[in-house]
């Protein structure tokens, strides 16, 4: 099937790196050094002070503005020295240190006591006249609200092809599971633990996949599910169906898929009755470098229906050995 291009099985999900190669610090190119050791800098730590100190001589012609210094101040340092008894000089004397004081904040700020507490009063007896413990009105009753529907193609009642309905969590262990049906990840060594989100009619899709060596953005896959499809449809009819679906669906967009002949049996998955699909997918896309896919569905008899998807590159005996070891792997629960 393929593979999203830049997709989570690539080198990195961003491509190279736009800025050039790390780290971006250094010397610049050429090896100069604007600032070589014991070099002449911008700034000189030598010469003249053009800030003299306050008091000193200011490098200006008489009369000029003083730019860069402060004239003389006319203080001691410490500020100003005022004679005992207080201020003197230009500044005027202060208010006196004691005085009569105005009765009228205390006024205002008995007022408002007196204010709080009638309001205070008021508010507890209307509280204890309405605290009457009587039975709600109809206004009062409380309501629950209509059960929300599922949206569209989120259960089982699917007749045809549906979108994908939704991918499960990224698998973080061994066990791949969907539904009732699992797989062990170890049963197909090297393989990378995905979530489809991708093929038609599956719920909580989990499985690995693994890059088609000398192929364009091509994966084979192995991953479990369960379908959409409404109860009514036995597990032969799922399978079937599916087939059809996943060959027309976006594992195979743009790549003109042509569905081949089925070949269907019955089979036991773990004790549990189940229906196999086999068929070959071909493609035109000469640019993904293969002839396309050998697709095995099995559609396994639990509540929900649960199903099996593998996909291997057509002649490629290897990758199809391991999608029969899975297949061997797969574990029903029980309920």
């Amino acid at each position: 099937m393929t593979a999203p291009p830049g997709g989570p099985y690539g080198q990195g999900p961003y491509g190279s790196n736009p800025y050039g190669q790390e780290p971006y610090w250094g010397q610049p190119p050429g090896g100069a050094d604007p600032y070589p050791p014991g070099g002449a800098t911008p700034y000189p730590q030598t010469g003249p002070n053009p800030y003299p100190q306050p008091g000193g001589p200011v490098p200006h012609p008489p009369g000029a503005p003083y730019p860069n210094a402060y004239p003389p101040q006319p203080y001691p340092q410490g500020g100003p020295q005022f004679p005992p008894g207080g201020p003197g000089g230009p500044y005027p004397p202060g208010p006196p240190a004691k005085g009569p004081r105005s009765n009228l904040p205390w006024f205002i700020v008995g007022g408002l006591i007196v204010l709080s507490v009638i309001a205070l009063v008021a508010t507890l007896m209307l509280m204890h006249g309405g605290n009457n413990h009587s039975k709600p009105s109809a206004a009062q009753t409380p309501t629950t609200s209509a059960p929300v529907s599922p949206p569209k193609g989120s259960g089982q009642n699917a007749t045809d092809c549906t979108p994908n309905v939704s991918g499960g969590e990224t698998p973080r262990g061994d066990t791949i599971v969907a539904g009732r049906l699992s797989f062990p990840a170890s049963a197909a060594p090297g393989w990378t633990p995905f979530a489809d989100d991708q093929n038609p009619n599956l719920i909580g899709a989990v499985g690995v996949a693994q890059e088609v060596p000398g192929a364009n953005q091509w994966m084979m896959t192995a991953e479990v599910a369960v379908t959409n499809f409404v109860a009514s449809m036995d597990i032969t009819a799922q399978a079937a169906k599916l087939m059809q679906c996943v060959a027309n669906g976006a594992g195979y967009a743009n790549a003109s898929p042509t569905l081949g002949p089925t070949k269907t049996s019955s089979i036991t998955v773990d004790g549990t009755k189940a229906a196999r699909v086999d068929a070959d997918v071909t493609i035109a896309d000469a640019t993904r470098n293969v002839k396309g896919d050998s697709v095995t569905v099995i559609a396994v008899d639990t509540k929900p229906v649960t199903v099996f998807i593998g996909s291997t590159p057509i002649g490629d005996p290897r990758s199809a050995a391991t999608i029969s070891q899975v297949i061997a792997a797969l574990k029903v629960a029980k309920s």
